[in-house]
């Protein structure tokens, strides 16, 4: 055994790295759930104006929609206002987008841990696909889970290639 075989066991596995990608999007897509829910403050505004109910985003980027400008905020609204009853009818939006945002971080973290390469890759797809036609609002939330997704789904693709099966595994 020489220094090259003692640094590639030292070295993480690619199956290492991927759970570790996975893991980071798990923690920054909950993140971003609870911030959509209202966990760190409002997500948006709603102000009444002549031509009708408006949105003013609080959060940067949280909300598609704005308001006419010159108006004043009657009530700010999240996604948890519509478990608890209150917010008005563009209240069900802002607890839509957090549901989606669960369930798309939870299917690319169990297909990234479990090895499921191709669910990995489909879903870190899906996930570019949504940062990138909701850039200047809900993208900003589903950009960072993405990006660990992409990791993790590169270091599988990455594994099954070179049909790695882990340090010591290979010698026997």
């Amino acid at each position: 055994m020489d220094a090259s075989d003692s640094a590639l066991r030292s070295a993480p596995s690619l199956r290492t790295i991927a759970r570790s990608a996975a893991g980071l999007a798990g923690v920054t897509g909950a993140y971003g759930v609870l911030a959509l829910l209202g966990a760190f403050g409002p997500v948006a505004c709603i102000s009444e104006s002549a031509g009708g109910e408006g949105v003013s985003s609080e959060a940067a980027g949280s909300s598609g929609v704005t308001a006419p400008s010159g108006e004043a905020a009657d009530g700010c609204v999240s996604g948890i206002d519509y478990l608890l009853g209150g917010g008005g009818e563009i209240v069900p939006q802002f607890f839509a987008w957090p549901m989606v945002l669960l369930v798309f971080v939870a299917l690319g973290v169990a297909a990234a841990w479990t090895g499921r390469r191709r669910a990995a890759w489909l879903v870190a797809l899906v996930g570019v696909a949504v940062s990138l036609v909701g850039f200047l609002s809900i993208g900003w939330y589903f950009a960072l889970p993405t990006v660990f997704l992409l990791i993790a789904a590169a270091a599988l693709s990455a594994e099954a290639r070179r049909g790695f099966e882990g340090p010591g595994k290979a010698e026997a």
